[in-house]
């Protein structure tokens, strides 16, 4: 949108506000911005967020002296990207997750370079076979071949994942290996109770990496199973941060398909579930509840403390993002007192709106010295 389109753009969405009668130049500027704001696209890098929650039971130092063989290992959480917004009640949608490259769609296809050894999609070095046949019956046998099919299934590529099947628990379709190594992960219910619950545990971060697959390749009903799923087996084993993550994640992916009111239950939930190295929830629920106030001041402001204090993002541009939105915020708050801070911005778009709303909506100050 050019600067010129921006600005009759803003002026008469300015001047509908002022026929609305809004007040105060924090809500004269909503709609202006609301459609001379245009979102920009980032691809983030992987995040560190489910590495995190998996680790959250042990010592910095063995969350850092991970093995390869562990659970713990399995790289960190989908990244997750946003909107960049323009003034405080800009679209709040997210845009496709990090790993993937997107197609004329919209469709997320991973990189053709990616393989085993990629820890963001919840592979290790390249596997070797469980020592045990895959003919022994046992759990442990079950178990270890579930792993071992479940870290081939999130490393290979949509078109190198093999056939496709229906899956009866999301009625949905879904590999055929990914649903074999679910089905042989299902043993850690059969483990002796004392190692029963660091299995369900790895069973859940196991879920978590393959609804992140599905979700980058928008196979919305399968992947949001299993992050509910995943939340569901996190908890049973007292990971809790872990079952934050994964309906974290959720809500970030069901603002990517337009379904902003089940985000924002996904959302809240994960928050009460553990607010504990949960960055993500809190900031983007902030970002639903900044699209929503409308005329709402208070509810705004409530919206952009959330995002100003929830605290550095699982993805470095996430991050980014959020750190540039918190100036902007910060622009608009001092701009509200008074047009001396209007030039404080490099966006004429937003000097513009700022000028025109101290014209059209003065502070008290200001009217009284106009008096």
């Amino acid at each position: 949108m050019t600067a010129r389109l921006k600005l009759f753009t803003s002026t008469g969405f300015l001047l509908v506000a002022a026929a609305a009668g809004a007040a105060g130049i924090a809500n004269a500027a909503r709609a202006a911005m609301a459609a001379a704001g245009a979102g920009q696209t980032a691809m983030p890098d992987a995040s560190r967020g489910a590495d995190v929650a998996w680790a959250h039971h042990h010592s910095k130092a063995a969350a850092h002296a991970r093995s390869e063989n562990s659970a713990a290992s399995a790289g960190g959480m989908a990244s997750a990207d946003s909107t960049t917004h323009s003034r405080r009640t800009s679209g709040s949608e997210a845009s496709s997750s990090s790993s993937v490259e997107a197609s004329g769609q919209g469709q997320g296809r991973l990189s053709n370079s990616r393989s085993l050894t990629e820890a963001d999609n919840g592979g290790t070095a390249p596997q070797a076979h469980p020592e045990l046949p895959e003919s022994d019956p046992s759990w442990q046998a079950r178990f270890a071949w579930g792993l071992y099919y479940s870290k081939l299934s999130v490393a290979a590529a949509e078109y190198a994942a093999g056939s496709w099947t229906y899956d009866r628990s999301s009625r949905s379709g879904i590999p055929v290996q990914m649903l074999r190594a679910e089905e042989l992960l299902e043993a850690s219910m059969d483990a002796p109770e004392a190692q029963r619950r660091p299995k369900v545990a790895e069973r859940a971060l196991r879920l978590y990496y393959h609804a992140k697959w599905l979700a980058e390749r928008n196979h919305a009903t399968a992947a949001e199973w299993r992050y509910r799923e995943a939340s569901t087996l996190a908890r049973q084993s007292r990971r809790n941060v872990l079952a934050a993550h994964a309906l974290g994640r959720l809500g970030y992916f069901l603002m990517h398909w337009r379904r902003p009111d089940e985000a924002r239950e996904v959302l809240l939930e994960s928050q009460r579930v553990s607010s504990k190295s949960n960055p993500l929830a809190p900031y983007l629920y902030g970002l639903l509840e900044r699209q929503s106030a409308g005329s709402d001041a208070q509810r705004l402001v409530a919206a952009e403390e959330m995002i100003i204090h929830a605290g550095e993002q699982p993805s470095e541009d996430l991050e980014v993002e959020r750190q540039m939105m918190v100036l902007e915020i910060d622009y608009w708050r001092k701009a509200e007192l008074s047009a001396a801070g209007c030039p404080a911005t490099a966006d004429a778009a937003h000097i513009v709106i700022c000028f025109l709303g101290h014209l059209f909506f003065p502070t008290a100050e200001q009217a009284t010295i106009n008096e």
